[in-house]
């Protein structure tokens, strides 16, 4: 790898900051993708209940990583991140590869019961597209694409395993009036998971979302996403505002995490308070391939 960096040059960096549109909640994780700044904010437009796949070359904001390298792999060097607010320190911040995502909006989000996802499952071809073969390794979690309203249903989704086989489900209870990227699956309180949904006993991944149940009341307003994503490697602590702090990935274990052709690669960040609006984010990490 040292070769292929010093004399090919095959390495590269990526850089990302935003500033939060609206204050964060105590103990909830945000995606950063629907805030201002480099990348632009995305609005994950496309049709209600309707898959899309992401990519590299996603217009609503994916950060340029060198293109694709096979038969090289692309891995990451280490990765550098900073947190200015008045509160909400400390933060930690986790790249992941945003595979894809499911809106909702409108009367799926304000009333009860399963809304049915249009999604072809994820296969093991060679594209970008399934560059994790049937969906191996994939989470979900559900997201704020705009402020929510009042209430706090329980959700639902069903999807399907690694290998193909209905009957799947993953259940929390959502949270009243939060703001833009905060992921309803998250924070403190009973029935949360951070920041991903669990996976059924003995699941390693998910090829396909079938549904989304709202149960026992529904968000009074509000739009949402349903995330499907790859974590890259593993979060990194911010403990102070103004802070930059810097994860060496040599030195770790599993060590250099692989970036794959083709991702989409999008930040979440915990506030262990609540983070004040006009938040500045920054991230950056530095990457090679070779092989």
């Amino acid at each position: 790898m040292l070769t292929k960096i010093t004399v090919d040059g095959q390495s590269g960096y990526i850089f990302a900051n935003k500033a939060l549109s609206a204050a964060q909640v105590a103990g909830t994780w945000t995606l950063m993708a629907g805030h201002a700044g480099s990348p632009p904010a995305a609005t994950f437009a496309t049709a209600d209940l309707t898959y899309v796949a992401t990519d590299d070359t996603w217009s609503e904001g994916a950060l340029y990583h060198g293109g694709d390298v096979s038969t090289a792999t692309k891995h990451m060097l280490n990765m550098g991140g900073m947190m200015v607010a008045a509160a909400g320190a400390p933060w930690l911040i986790m790249p992941i590869d945003l595979v894809g995502y499911v809106p909702l909006s409108g009367a799926n989000v304000t009333s009860t019961g399963t809304k049915t996802v249009t999604m072809t499952a994820i296969g093991a071809g060679a594209g970008t597209g399934d560059r994790y073969p049937n969906g191996t390794g994939l989470r979900l979690f559900v997201a704020c694409d705009t402020v929510m309203g009042a209430n706090a249903p329980t959700c639902i989704i069903n999807y399907l395993d690694t290998g193909g086989f209905a009957g799947a489900t993953t259940t929390f209870t959502s949270t009243a009036s939060l703001p833009v990227g905060a992921l309803l699956n998250t924070g403190a309180a009973a029935n949360k998971y951070n920041p991903f949904l669990p996976l059924a006993a003995g699941d390693t991944g998910v090829s396909d979302i079938v549904s989304l149940v709202w149960a026992g009341t529904a968000h009074a307003s509000g739009t949402v996403i349903i995330g499907l994503c790859a974590p890259l490697g593993p979060a990194i602590p911010v403990p102070a505002t103004g802070l930059y702090n810097k994860y060496d990935f040599a030195s770790a274990a599993p060590s250099y995490p692989r970036i794959r052709d083709g991702a989409n690669i999008q930040f979440l960040v915990f506030q262990t308070g609540a983070t004040t609006s006009g938040g500045t984010f920054m991230a950056d990490i530095n990457y090679a391939y070779g092989g």
